[in-house]
């Protein structure tokens, strides 16, 4: 398992954490230098396990399927909640000790932004955020735990998914911060970023389709080709456009 314990966080920490975890992810080579996620993958590689320790000692276990870093589950140990619509398998492989409870939402964020009353540029992040969102998801508030799973997807798939998520809770070691536009426009597009960088291998670095993204001056920006520096830089992963995810 990846683990990362708040007790004893570090900026370095945190991003040797979220590196672990891109490593842990299986991958189906390189287009651009970025690495592929595999489109399908036997059952009993479908899924990895992380480990997260608040300051208290508690700890929760989140599975993330390896196909889309989508996290489809957690545990606490005796108790595991997995969100609707998750892939048929994962109950049957995952925290299989446990007793296993289905959460009231799926994991997409309109879902959890309706069931959390609040949207995600109104919920904090960094690093005391998630130790929040650990004990929160420990003792289990059906209200609470959306707006805990949000801090959590993305203090842990989506700074997976680009460095400059990671780069700035790994700023954000002892206080809180509300995500940016630029934040926010990155999550939303990182499925469309990862179609159109695939198809530009093809097509001489061109995208077939722009990809609007909003910088952080807070301008709309569109991205039409792979040497923009969210391709160079900042996308750390690709969703495979053969997935069926």
């Amino acid at each position: 398992n990846v683990r990362f314990d708040l007790s004893s966080a570090t900026s370095s920490s945190y991003k040797t954490f979220i590196k672990n975890l891109r490593e842990a992810l299986p991958k189906d080579g390189k287009v651009y230098d970025i690495p592929v996620l595999l489109s399908t993958v036997m059952d009993s590689r479908r899924f990895i396990l992380i480990d997260l320790v608040n300051y208290d000692g508690q700890s929760i276990t989140a599975a993330i399927d390896v196909l889309n870093v989508y996290i489809v589950a957690y545990s606490t140990g005796t108790v595991s909640y997995f969100f609707q619509q998750v892939p048929a398998q994962a109950p049957k492989l995952l925290f299989k000790g446990t007793q296993q409870r289905t959460l009231p939402y799926t994991g997409n964020y309109e879902n959890l932004q309706t069931a959390a009353k609040k949207l995600r540029e109104n919920i904090e992040l960094g690093l005391p955020a998630l130790d929040s969102a650990i004990t929160t998801l420990f003792h289990y508030n059906a209200e609470a735990a959306a707006s805990a799973l949000l801090v959590l997807i993305q203090t842990t798939s989506e700074a997976a998914r680009f460095r400059y998520i990671e780069l700035q809770i790994a700023n954000n070691v002892g206080t809180k911060f509300k995500p940016s536009q630029t934040i926010i426009s990155l999550e939303n597009n990182w499925s469309a970023l990862s179609k159109q960088i695939q198809i530009a291998k093809n097509k001489n670095g061109q995208f077939e389709t722009p990809v609007i993204l909003i910088d952080p001056q807070g301008n709309r920006v569109q991205i039409t080709n792979v040497t923009s520096n969210v391709v160079t830089q900042n996308i750390q992963l690709l969703l495979n456009i053969g997935a069926t995810a």
